[in-house]
């Protein structure tokens, strides 16, 4: 027997381990140093030597295994709980924010605060968190961007507000005008309503200065409206713009018009006949007379070529101001020529204008739908970048709903003047909702919008009808958006897609 020990391991001594002198063999000497290993483990365990020089008792990580040592082998953790983001706003205000208030009409549920989100642009306006009256919602086909935009509108409209809806190419607006009571006027060849362009459109109690509307100042306003509108109409019809005699034969077949239909309301045909009557006439001017005779065959497309029946006589379309809504659907000119659908946008517009400007006709929201559409009119994007930047004069709430950002470049070539008019728009507006978009256009919306990478982010991963709300320069919500049960089949933008066999509606 032989003792292995020194200063630096003092178990061995207490260990006795047996040495195979007699040169054992590689798997006996293994086995004897696994028996000194264990017997040096034992050892440790039962004492270990102090400083002090009295021996001290060692215990295993985590304590020896015996009942009542209250050094068993388990670990003290703390209780897991759960609580929602809402009362967790109140410890720690930091980690939530702040909503919009109590006054609007109720959208959706915040999805990190927990809360109802409410929204009511003028609302807002007054209490400065907002500073115009404009708003981009922008979503990919399918993400909810839609149902956002109809709820805003019926449920502000229920409120008191009042809606115009312009230029709806799938006459999805149809069903919340009858929810809501309100009228469609349905523009387009073979539609039953009808278009006066000269007509002289609702006349307001005040002047923009607040004077009260006399007959003298009124007369001014409408003949520079109509002046105006067929100019739009001329450029339209030539592909140019009008030029030097033209304007002259244009106002001398207005007066006479005005003059010869009166106390009645004029109208394109009357206008044209004139324009016919000055082209042979040898009394005045033989460079306005040729100017009347290039009008003349522009205009004759309104009552004898693709565009009779749509602008050639007396309004037939009700554009009563006192209506909670009022649609215009477009969808029958989805065929039609180019010149048709912008001479159509032009009347619309005009009337739109006149009801919008008008002071008597309260607080309104004016929908752009489908606006990449809108844009690409010079006439129309000239008319909406009026009502954005005049939107607090007028008392509106302008909505344009896009697909994505890149649909305003479809105004001009990068740099012309109406892609400078259409990134005007982006410029002028304070509230911008956005849905889901497609990761192609991701990178655009987050370097045009500015938005963070958590924002980008929320975007990204947005289920379908939640969307990220950006109200003024400092609120950002994402909103999950709900429907009331009478809601669902107003809102609903899929039922064509729908298939009806033997009278069952196919999931």
């Amino acid at each position: 027997m032989k003792h292995i020990g020194g200063k630096s391991n003092r178990l061995s001594g207490l260990v006795p381990v047996m040495l195979d002198i007699s040169n054992g063999s590689r798997q006996a000497r293994a086995q004897q140093r696994l028996t000194r290993a264990r017997a040096v483990a034992a050892a440790s365990v039962e004492t270990a030597g102090g400083d002090d020089g009295f021996p001290q008792q060692a215990f295993p990580t985590g304590g020896k295994q015996r009942i009542n040592n209250l050094r068993g082998g388990f670990r003290l953790r703390q209780r897991p709980f759960s609580e929602t983001a809402f009362s967790f706003a109140t410890a720690y205000p930091f980690l939530a924010g702040a909503n919009l208030g109590h006054k609007g009409a109720y959208i959706g549920e915040d999805v990190y605060g927990g809360g109802a989100f409410v929204f009511d642009p003028w609302e807002l306006y007054e209490a400065k968190v907002i500073t115009g009256m404009s708003m981009i919602l922008m979503g990919a086909v399918g993400s909810g961007k839609s149902t956002c935009a109809k709820s805003v509108v019926c449920r502000l409209v229920m409120l008191g507000r009042k809606a115009l809806i312009l230029a709806d190419r799938k006459g999805e607006w149809d069903v919340v005008a009858q929810f809501l009571g309100g009228h469609t006027i349905k523009v387009g060849p073979g539609q039953p309503d009808r278009v006066n362009p000269l007509d002289e459109g609702i006349r307001p109690s005040v002047t923009p200065d607040g004077e009260p509307m006399t007959d003298l100042r009124w007369a001014a306003m409408v003949r520079a409206k109509r002046l105006n509108l067929l100019q739009t109409i001329g450029e339209i019809l030539l592909d140019r713009a009008v030029q030097g005699a033209e304007h002259t034969a244009l106002s001398m077949a207005l007066d006479l018009t005005v003059e010869s239909a009166a106390p009645g309301v004029p109208t394109l045909p009357g206008f044209i006949e004139h324009l016919r009557q000055m082209s042979v006439s040898t009394d005045g001017s033989r460079s306005v007379a040729e100017a009347a005779e290039r009008l003349l065959h522009a205009f004759s497309r309104c009552t004898q070529g693709d565009l009779k029946g749509m602008f050639d006589g007396e309004t037939t379309a009700n554009f009563d101001p006192e209506l909670p809504i009022i649609t215009v659907n477009t969808k029958a000119l989805v065929g039609a020529s180019k010149e048709a659908r912008k001479i159509a946008y032009a009347c619309t517009g005009s009337w739109a204008e006149s009801m919008v400007t008008n002071s008597d006709s309260g607080q309104r929201l004016c929908v752009y739908e489908e606006g990449w559409d809108s844009v690409s009119d010079e006439a129309s994007l000239t008319r909406m970048m009026e009502a954005w930047k005049l939107a607090r004069d007028y008392g509106i709430f302008n909505v344009l709903i896009i697909h994505k950002l890149g649909d305003l470049d479809i105004a001009g070539d990068a740099g012309s003047k109406m892609a400078a008019m259409a990134r005007s728009l982006l410029g002028d507006t304070t509230v911008k909702v956005i849905y889901r978009q497609e990761t192609a256009n991701l990178a655009v919306t987050e370097r045009e919008l500015g938005l963070t990478r958590a924002e980008r982010e929320d975007v990204n991963r947005s289920a379908q009808g939640t969307g990220l709300w950006k109200v003024g320069p400092y609120r950002t919500v994402s909103v999950k958006n709900q429907r009331t049960t009478a809601e669902v089949p107003v809102f609903d933008t899929d039922n064509k897609m729908r298939s009806n066999r033997g009278g069952e509606v196919a999931a």
